[in-house]
């Protein structure tokens, strides 16, 4: 198998996954203003680097809730209960 080559951007891409819907609404809704959404995530960016604390707090309802990162965790088996030993005597 051959090397991976080395990404030759100056900048280092940003992955996000939105839903969707969302992502088709806000790109109508971007769209319909002549806007686009690179153009959209760089300016939050400037706008959170400009004024961090008024930024978010103009985003407060509308941050999404937190996610576990990562691969999900691999299933118990289900004859396991979760507890690692058994303190009841043996009849």
């Amino acid at each position: 198998m051959p090397p991976q080559r080395r990404d030759r951007h100056r900048d280092p891409g940003l992955t996000v996954r939105p839903a969707t819907t969302l992502k088709q609404q806000a790109t109508q809704a971007l769209g319909d203003r002549d806007r686009e959404m690179q153009g959209f995530v760089v300016a939050c960016l400037n706008a959170l680097v400009a004024d961090p604390d008024g930024f978010l707090e103009q985003l407060k309802e509308h941050w999404p809730s937190e996610k576990p990162r990562g691969r999900p965790r691999k299933a118990t088996s289900p004859s396991s209960d979760g507890d690692e030993t058994d303190d009841a005597p043996a009849n």
